[in-house]
């Protein structure tokens, strides 16, 4: 059976009288890399935004290993342990600047879990490893490249130890150059059975490393499929438009 990480069940989101998230059903497993695509606009990041708990829901509910977060009997610490189970990659970086890259890993491990430092160092080194970016450990986040940056991004969320990381376009501020540095990383991730929810605009990325596609416009998702049936055998009118226009620009 499989082991279920995030349930989304009839989410809505409204902001003011603008309904983002319509009813809004999804499982993630154990193990999968999903790639959530759409036209912009279409609430795809506000989907990772309130799994990672950082908008409230205005109906519905997310569990996240069977747990609802949304629950106001919930215990707080086991709150908190969920969450932190839950990573979030941002499109832009967030590193400290004033601190080196192995620094901002361990400051983070510091605040968030109160690691040791000697042993927050030790996972620092070794998450800088996963990324490749071992040798970039004592420079500073303005001597990086983007590409670079985002690595780390990714490495300190790897820090944390997540059952699930969600991607919000990460590659969306790189220079086009820099994004097959970071896309590499997360193929590596996948093939390691990490599970990832990934909100992309990189079709060949969604084609070729995910085990499913959830396909989002004006608030909704209308495919929930295979790569395969999605790319060479799409039945939805919307999606061939869309498919259309992203692959024949």
């Amino acid at each position: 059976m499989k082991e279920k990480i995030i349930e989304v069940i009839n989410l809505k989101k409204q902001f003011g009288n603008n309904l983002i998230l319509d009813e809004i059903n999804f499982t993630i497993n154990k193990g999968e890399a999903v790639s959530l695509i759409g036209p912009s606009g279409s609430g795809k990041s506000t989907i990772l935004r309130c799994i990672a708990d950082l908008e409230t829901l205005t109906g519905g509910k997310i569990l996240i290993e069977g747990h609802n977060l949304q629950d106001k009997g919930i215990d707080k610490k086991i709150k908190k342990e969920l969450l932190l189970k839950t990573g979030m990659i941002f499109q832009n970086f967030n590193l400290f600047p004033h601190m080196t890259v192995k620094d901002n890993i361990v400051k983070t491990l510091r605040i968030v879990k109160k690691t040791a430092v000697k042993k927050a160092e030790e996972i620092a080194e070794k998450v800088l490893e996963t990324v490749g970016l071992a040798d970039k450990k004592d420079n500073f986040p303005n001597e990086l490249s983007g590409g670079q940056k985002q690595r780390v991004a990714i490495a300190r969320g790897l820090a944390l130890e997540p059952d699930i990381l969600l991607f919000d376009e990460p590659t969306s501020a790189l220079d086009p150059e820099m994004i097959k540095e970071v896309l590499d990383v997360m193929r590596d991730l996948a093939k390691e059975g990490m599970t990832m929810l990934i909100v992309t605009h990189e079709m060949g990325f969604a084609r070729n490393v995910g085990n499913r596609i959830l396909f989002m416009d004006k608030g909704e998702i209308i495919e929930d499929c295979s790569p395969k049936e999605f790319f060479e055998n799409p039945t939805n009118e919307r999606i061939k438009d869309f498919l259309n226009k992203v692959l024949n620009k």
